[in-house]
């Protein structure tokens, strides 16, 4: 089995779990096709793997994907996550099962950005306040106890200081002033939905406030996934605490597809949602982003691996499999 990508060059990793693979901790595989793949952590490209093990590490990952759970399902793909192994399967995803680690990882991952600097930003600030505190003979203890939470107000001020990437700079239709949007700008956008897609932003301009340009589709998604990690953030340290409810309350709300397009014809302010509906909304727009991403890689290696199968088979074999699967033509 090789070890590294095949497009990247970098270390697959892992030790590819129960899968037989010996590398890999995420992998897809597509049981009606005969395909198999580690799925790079480093360019998320996916690797075929070689065909003669093919069958037997399909054989694995099914039972890898059966003990586990599924996060995410859509037409075509479901991802499944067993321990801190991801299987992607391809053809008809069973339903999935409504459970509060689904959205688990990605508020992990948030809460160890927040650490990352949360802790080195308090050791520099208690350092520097002690010795001045000697210094000056003990008059600032009493401050010593809030550098904690000074430290995480900073920290949220700067994720919502953070530019809205990959959305064209709207014009403000007000003021005319181009509209750079900020994380923090979101919290002021409105919810709403038009006939071109169920998902739309209604931005307030930064500048004179008036509500000044629309954004559809992806550019909404985008935006709204950057606003919503501030809002949240902003809303309660404790997110995990919410995790729960809020998982609870899309699945109650026929799942994320369904929740979206709800909240979108209310036509809300972001800022007004409160705080399981908000971090709900994050989890539902996120995932639908995630299936999507998945099944454009899946449709690019589905692809490549045509290609690459094709080339194991006999010319004349592949001919005549093509004249059998064409229908009768009719005789002349």
């Amino acid at each position: 089995m090789f070890t590294t990508c095949g497009f990247c060059a970098g270390n697959l990793g892992g030790d590819g779990g129960a899968s037989g693979l010996g590398v890999g901790r995420r992998f897809a595989y597509d049981a009606h096709r005969s395909r198999a793949w580690v799925i790079c952590q480093r360019c998320a490209r996916w690797n075929l793997t070689p065909f003669d093990d093919r069958e037997t590490s399909i054989n694995a990952l099914e039972t890898m994907a059966t003990a586990g759970r599924v996060a995410a399902t859509s037409e075509h793909v479901a991802l499944v996550r067993n321990g801190s192994y991801d299987i992607v399967r391809v053809g008809q995803p069973r339903r999935p099962e409504y459970a509060t680690w689904r959205y688990g990882e990605r508020v992990k991952a948030r809460e160890r950005e927040r650490l990352k600097f949360i802790i080195p930003a308090t050791a520099v600030a208690v350092g520097g306040m002690l010795a001045f505190n000697f210094a000056v003979g003990g008059s600032m203890g009493a401050l010593l106890g809030q550098v904690p939470s000074m430290a995480d107000n900073l920290y949220t001020t700067i994720v919502g200081n953070r530019k809205v990437g990959d959305v064209e700079t709207p014009v403000c239709d007000h003021c005319g002033r181009p509209m750079v949007l900020k994380a923090k700008h979101m919290q002021h956008a409105r919810l709403t939905h038009n006939v071109h897609t169920d998902l739309a932003l209604l931005l307030a301009c930064p500048r004179c406030k008036a509500f000044g340009s629309l954004l559809e589709g992806l550019d909404a998604e985008r935006a709204l996934r950057a606003g919503l990690t501030f809002v949240n953030l902003k809303k309660g340290k404790r997110i995990k605490k919410k995790a729960e409810e809020a998982a609870g309350y899309v699945d109650r709300h026929g799942g994320p597809e369904t929740f979206i397009r709800m909240t979108t014809r209310m036509e809300k302010p972001v800022s007004s949602l409160v705080g399981t509906e908000a971090l709900a909304l994050e989890m539902a727009v996120d995932e639908q982003a995630e299936l999507r991403e998945l099944e454009r890689q899946w449709q690019q290696a589905e692809e490549i691996a045509n290609i690459a199968d094709g080339l194991l088979i006999d010319p004349a074999v592949d001919e005549a499999l093509n004249k059998l699967r064409k229908p009768d033509q009719p005789h002349g």
